[in-house]
């Protein structure tokens, strides 16, 4: 049995690549059934793939976290656990790795996650980390030997782009999680638990939002909302509901695509961050203020605002920028704050409007047809490539390079020190800043709403935001 290698990038964890201007655009409440076998989620843009590789993307990885499972996991502080594993062993210079299989674990009913699976494993992905090192294989354990000391392994074996798999279709494939993938369809998909229970939910059905309200809330099994936005939450959820406020490691950003270096600095120092989020983002409640695109708790992130100084234009001087957005409920808070920034600026703002699913399809390509969009990050782990990989390389979000940034960031993913990453982290997010490419918009506070009827409920960091519905229990 072969081992899938999924091809990411280092530290590639759970980026949420999310136009925040129109993703979060669509409500989709459901009653919660009481003792419901079926677990229902209202997302917007259903992925027509389920694989580890995207980790990345928000609703993928809602997903991975219900079919996969990582080698290790960590909690908030620096303990590791293992669902897979009955022991690891790493040696005071972290050179030398162990890791031994004692628990069953299994793909499906026929693939068993055998010492050989995992020794085959962490040859495919150790790569990805370092391509100096020795494998072998010791009794019922995996040995792994760098040349140097390599002390983030471990983190790198926590990641969902990093978990077992095999390879069901060109589509989907299997983890060692709880559940499996069913069927994968243009608005649904389905998970069914591989060994069903009766106190919990055997099934998750992941439902493409209709954009009509009224549609949305006919859905009896809708459990989970809190993938897409809302005004105000239904007496009818918020009796049947607990809620949790949260500060997920999530930031926002006005990202600046243009090759113009001074229409960049123009709009990185006339717009206004928090004008923009009224009109930008008019449904979100709590937002703080943050000064680099690394959102408070990512070691090396600034609180309070970014530094600005408005050079007015004379007008005329200076062709229109072109801002992109999704065409929904606020497009005339948008048209007002295109004039108040003309007014402070003296350079003109268009608004170019797309459908959310189109929107996502354009921020990977050169060129773009806009100036400007906002983006949401977001991690479930500290890590630094999420919020700084797709400013660097050549398919990311911008139409212009940024060869020292590329090379800082080279730096950041061969480090082992952790001063040394945070100081490279630092100078990443202060060229950012110095080549006017992204302007900091927030950091969320965010309230999620569960099923009161859940008796385990614990909340963690990244837990709300992407729930194991496998762990529930009535």
């Amino acid at each position: 049995m072969k081992i899938i290698d999924n091809r990411v990038g280092l530290g590639k964890a759970a980026i949420l690549l999310i136009a925040v201007l129109g993703i979060a655009g669509y409500f989709c409440y459901g009653a919660f059934r009481t003792h419901a076998d079926s677990w229902g989620v209202c997302v917007t843009g259903l992925p027509d793939k389920v694989l580890a590789e995207l980790a990345n993307e928000d609703v993928p990885l809602y997903i991975l976290k219900q079919t996969h499972e990582p080698l290790l996991r960590k909690d908030d502080g620096q303990n590791y656990a293992s669902r897979i594993l009955s022991s690891w062993h790493r040696s005071v210079d972290s050179r030398d790795y162990s890791f031994c299989l004692g628990k069953t674990a299994r793909f499906d009913y026929a693939h068993l996650f055998s010492v050989n699976d995992l020794n085959e494993h962490l040859k495919n992905i150790t790569p990805k980390y370092s391509r100096k090192f020795t494998i072998e294989q010791a009794g019922g354990c995996s040995v792994v030997k760098f040349n140097r000391r390599s002390s983030g392994y471990m983190d790198f074996l926590t990641m969902y782009e990093n978990a077992p798999a095999i390879r069901k279709s060109s589509s989907s494939e299997v983890g060692l999680g709880e559940f499996a993938v069913d069927s994968i369809g243009k608005d649904k998909i389905i998970l069914s638990r591989k060994e069903p229970i009766f106190n919990g939910y055997n099934k998750i059905v992941l439902y493409e939002s209709s954009g009509d309200p009224a549609a949305d809330f006919q859905r009896d099994d809708v459990a989970d909302f809190n993938r897409i936005s809302w005004r105000e939450v239904p007496d009818k959820v918020l009796g049947r509901s607990v809620s949790f406020e949260s500060i997920p490691l999530k930031s926002g950003g006005l990202v600046l695509t243009s090759p113009d270096r001074e229409l960049r600095r123009l709009v990185y120092n006339c717009v206004d961050p928090e004008l923009f989020r009224r009109a930008a983002f008019p449904h979100k409640k709590k937002l703080n203020d943050i000064a680099s695109i690394l959102p408070v708790g990512v070691p090396g992130a600034m609180a309070g605002k970014p530094a600005q100084v408005c050079l007015r234009k004379i007008a005329g001087s200076q062709r229109p920028v072109i801002l992109a957005a999704v065409l929904r409920d606020n497009k005339e808070l948008l048209e007002k704050f295109a004039e108040s920034f003309r007014q402070t600026s003296g350079v003109s703002m268009k608004i170019k409007f797309y459908s959310a699913q189109e929107l996502v399809k354009t921020l990977f390509t050169r060129p773009h047809l806009y100036d400007m969009v906002a983006i949401s990050f977001s991690v479930v782990q500290p890590e630094y490539e999420t919020f700084f990989k797709d400013f660097a390389v050549k398919d990311g979000f911008l139409d212009y390079d940024l060869p020292r940034l590329s090379g800082l960031r080279e730096e950041l993913l061969k480090s082992e020190d952790e001063g040394e990453k945070v100081l490279l982290a630092s100078k990443i997010a202060d060229e950012l800043i110095r080549e006017a490419v992204v302007l900091p918009l927030y950091q969320e506070v965010r309230t999620f709403y569960y099923p009161a009827q859940i008796k385990n409920m614990m909340v963690g960091r990244g837990f709300t935001e992407y729930p194991e519905v496998s762990d529930f229990r009535w």
